[in-house]
């Protein structure tokens, strides 16, 4: 019986499809500096602390190998080829990975599934932390669509103006990836980043996500009155003004009484609204302090301050030897291709068209089950214990998220 994924004719696609573009596939910048690292379509282990020290070298590792996944080190290194304590860490460039499967959106109710190994419950969506039998064992299922990677494009367009309009990030110093999966990376190429340690990595990462911020320290304070207006102001004092103004314009009463706000608070704030809506847009932020008691304002600004914050991956920001994905290549849970998005492109970017790269004649697939998908300007599925027929672009998709075989 074919095993789920056939990851045999998916390695067979990837080989045929590097014998043909490995000469696209850029070096990174310092590549002689560079840690390389690979999975295989069989087995897990993966192979690491390589160095391919020219642009030849590399593309003739991936035309010989076809790699499921390839990776070199956002690091550079005196030696990539020793283990870690002895590489002689030179820096590293500021890397930013942002993952639909690290956000909470409604649509990853609809085709994501757990179970727990320990009792077999089954779930949608993501996992609990704990199951009902106490255990945090779970089998997970992911799977993408439109709405997953348009939030991860909104998160990267937040990211990419905090880094522009707040640390002064230049345009040429950024560099913008389709995962080849379900969100984007972005890498900041800067001397000025480069030898950042751990802690200052984090300092970025709370700033980006507004962690611990402060509604009396962005002006929302009696003890701190002003005359002008903060909605047009730089940093996190103007994005805090103005994601409250676009948050208190649509927030419900029931959303309200969720995060906790005071019932006095609530009543203000559904009644006084279009009071509290001026005054953010004409006066400073202050004056709206005695509307709102400080605890619910808080609260009120945490909750808004998500609208203009970035949701990153904080583990990939603050690892100063992290390996990730080399442009170009395939991913190979899609069978995509990770790609560089020019700035100012990334809005009207498709990756369910631009990054299908390898197509080719119908193939007949076993599914287990796999929901609806567009791929291209074509729509497959959903699929459920049944046989089908379909161009190679749409089943190697199905078959590298292991939702199908060969039939």
């Amino acid at each position: 019986m074919e095993e789920w994924g056939s990851p045999q004719f998916v390695a067979e696609q990837f080989q045929r499809w590097y014998a043909q573009n490995s000469h696209t596939i850029p070096a990174p910048v310092e590549i002689e500096s560079r840690e390389f690292g690979f999975l295989t379509f069989h087995g897990r282990n993966m192979y690491r602390h390589i160095k391919l020290p020219t642009q030849a070298e590399l593309q003739r590792y991936l035309r010989q190998n076809a790699p499921a996944h390839s990776y070199y080190s956002s690091s550079y290194y005196e030696d990539p080829t020793a283990e870690m304590a002895r590489k002689g860490w030179r820096g590293a460039d500021l890397v930013f990975d942002l993952d639909a499967d690290h956000f909470d959106l409604p649509c990853q109710r609809e085709h994501d599934k757990w179970v727990c190994r320990n009792c077999g419950k089954q779930g949608t969506g993501h996992p609990p932390e704990l199951c009902e039998c106490g255990k945090a064992q779970f089998q997970t299922e992911t799977w993408l669509c439109e709405r997953c990677l348009q939030a991860a494009k909104h998160e990267t367009q937040k990211l990419l103006d905090i880094l522009i309009q707040d640390f002064g990030v230049h345009q040429e110093e950024l560099t913008t990836n389709f995962s080849g999966n379900r969100g984007f990376h972005v890498h900041v190429h800067s001397d000025t980043v480069k030898t950042l340690d751990q802690h200052a990595r984090r300092e970025i990462v709370d700033y980006i996500m507004a962690t611990g911020l402060e509604a009396e320290y962005q002006g929302f304070s009696q003890r701190n009155k002003g005359a002008k207006p903060a909605l047009a102001e730089g940093g996190w004092r103007g994005r805090t003004t103005r994601a409250l103004y676009d948050y208190l314009s649509v927030v419900t009463e029931e959303r309200l009484k969720e995060i906790k706000v005071s019932p006095k608070a609530v009543q203000a704030i559904m009644g006084e609204r279009p009071k509290i809506l001026r005054l953010l847009m004409e006066r400073h932020p202050s004056n709206v302090t005695p509307t709102i008691d400080p605890k619910s304002l808080q609260l009120i600004v945490d909750d808004a301050a998500k609208l203009q914050a970035a949701e990153i991956d904080t583990v990939v920001t603050t690892d100063i030897h992290r390996l990730i994905r080399l442009p170009n290549t395939l991913h190979g849970k899609t069978g995509w291709q990770v790609q560089t998005v020019p700035y100012g492109e990334l809005p009207d970017y498709d990756p369910l068209s631009s990054a299908v790269t390898i197509r080719g004649p119908s193939v007949k697939v076993e599914f287990r089950e796999a929901p609806r998908m567009r791929i291209g300007d074509v729509w497959f599925g959903p699929y459920s214990e049944e046989n089908a027929e379909l161009p190679l672009e749409a089943a190697l998709f199905y078959l590298c998220k292991k939702g199908a075989r060969l039939a």
